[in-house]
């Protein structure tokens, strides 16, 4: 019989427990006094992990007011976490109750996490005046706008004279633009793109720069705003300036016979981009001369820990398809073949 400690025992994971928050109790009588008034509220934690922007209720604390509560209420909170990530959610200020079937010894606790698809309910007194911060305790999801101040009471701070004001600078705190670009340095031109993003609003612009005038220039902006619950779905404007030389007799049609004989062309569109499943993006976009592009693409497809794919194909009957191995956060090895610049290999920066 081999008894090494070492040897792993299946039949020894039926002994492992999970620690859970049903399993908490507390030593002594928790109950909230039962003659004050209830304030019942219901979050869902919503957000969308792709373009890592984070809400309550599908609205960011930018959007939203205080929530006022009178000094004495009992606040109970029923949260559902509709995202496939953990929120640790945290109040200041107080002690709630996490409602685990305990009864009068529910526990008291100020972080409370919620799994994916998870719901909880909390309560607590509010008996101390102020502005008290509920988050998660996840720093970028708080940043991102994961919040909301309880206003309890009508209270006085001295050292907070305009507290309107205040309210204003933490509300532009959780949604601060960022930005982004990068560009592939490759034998057969320049592809890039830069982007400025808030929450809510994306302005973009791509760029496919070749070495002559047979390979083209092209340079996209869109201007759009994501809309829904997810955040899947994207309607913008935009504008399009490409230039290719192309000879006497040569022109461009795309797959519904719509024809483009101009070496330049100069072109405003308005469209949508929808995120489908797979984390594809289809694009529709109809431009001010009448013509029509439908687009599928993704980027960062995952093949190993350090190597992407990618591709695109579009109605215009362009497409390309790419592999990249990444060195560090800023850099990376991209080859990719481009049907109007062909085979490319090149060194991608990313900031």
């Amino acid at each position: 019989m081999d008894n090494d400690p070492n040897r792993y025992n299946a039949n020894a994971l039926g002994e492992i427990k999970t620690l859970n928050y049903a399993m908490l109790q507390s030593p002594h009588n928790t109950t909230l006094p039962k003659d004050a008034p209830v304030k019942e509220l219901k979050f869902t934690l919503t957000g969308n992990m792709n373009r890592y922007v984070w809400s309550m209720d599908n609205k960011i604390l930018s959007e939203t007011d205080k929530i006022p509560v009178k000094k004495g209420e009992v606040l109970r909170i029923t949260i559902y976490n509709n995202s496939m990530m953990r929120h640790p959610m945290h109040l200041h200020g107080f002690d709630f109750r996490v409602i685990n079937g305990k009864g009068e010894k529910s526990p008291l606790k100020n972080v409370l996490d919620i799994m994916p698809m998870e719901t909880d309910t909390i309560e607590f007194l509010a008996n101390e005046e102020g502005d008290w911060f509920f988050h998660c305790h996840i720093l970028y999801h708080m940043m991102a706008g994961m919040n909301r101040v309880f206003e309890v009471g009508d209270y006085k701070n001295p050292y907070l004279p305009d507290k309107a004001k205040a309210y204003k600078e933490l509300q532009r705190e959780s949604n601060m633009p960022h930005f982004m670009a990068q560009n592939d340095f490759a034998t057969n031109g320049n592809d890039g793109e830069a982007m400025l993003m808030n929450a809510r609003y994306q302005l973009g612009t791509e760029w496919r720069l070749g070495y002559n005038s047979m390979h083209g220039y092209e340079v996209e902006t869109h201007l759009g705003r994501y809309i829904g619950k997810m955040q899947w779905f994207m309607p913008f404007v935009g504008f399009d300036w490409r230039y290719r030389k192309m000879g006497e007799d040569e022109h461009e049609k795309n797959i519904f016979g719509q024809i483009n004989k101009k070496d330049t062309r100069r072109a405003f569109s308005v469209g949508f981009m929808y995120t489908l499943p797979m984390l594809v993006n289809f694009q529709a976009e109809v431009y001010h001369d009448g013509i029509v592009r439908l687009q599928l693409m993704r980027e960062d497809i995952p093949i190993s820990k350090r190597l992407r794919g990618g591709f695109m194909v579009n109605t215009d009957l362009e497409y390309m398809g790419e592999l990249r191995y990444i060195i560090n956060k800023n850099i990376g090895i991209r080859t990719h073949y481009d049907s109007d610049m062909g085979f490319g290999v090149g060194l991608a920066l990313t900031y």
